[in-house]
């Protein structure tokens, strides 16, 4: 769930820059690398989904509590890790530069600015939280997993 919402995320800030989509010039001219960062901010969700899956599927109002935490939390660290996989084929071209630091740190800042202008793209984020918390009660349920 978190794969599919880092690259959701990326998407609507995507589509903020961009409002014809797939139309613009400059997205049919760099495809290649829309879809390099797409599939890093599914990488990075799914890293951040298994390192903190523990956050989500516990009872009562803690419960939601900590998957809401969970959820914001993976989503900031989403951009920053999928800012840095989708950096990869660069750096090892190019070597560090201090520019790449700074392409890192704004990764964090996928959600946030994500959001700030679609008030739905935040209730959708909600609702994917919501649903990956049902989810994950669900399967702790059903495992006979009470952590």
């Amino acid at each position: 769930m978190m794969a599919l919402i880092g690259a959701g995320l990326f998407l609507t800030f995507f589509s903020r820059d961009f409002p014809d989509g797939l139309q613009d010039d400059w997205v049919r001219e760099n495809l290649g690398l829309v879809a390099r960062y797409v599939i890093a901010m599914m990488l990075g969700g799914a890293v951040m989904g298994y390192l903190l899956a523990s956050m989500f599927g516990r009872a009562g109002l803690g419960g939601w509590i900590w998957a809401v935490t969970g959820g914001l939390l993976a989503s900031l660290v989403t951009g920053a890790c999928g800012s840095l996989i989708g950096l990869l084929p660069d750096l090892l071209a190019d070597g560090w530069q201090a520019q790449d630091l700074v392409s890192v740190l704004f990764g964090f800042l996928v959600l946030p600015i994500a959001a700030a202008e679609k008030v739905g793209s935040f209730l959708i984020w909600f609702l994917a939280i919501a649903v990956t918390h049902l989810l994950s009660r669900y399967e702790r349920a059903r495992s006979g997993y009470h952590k």
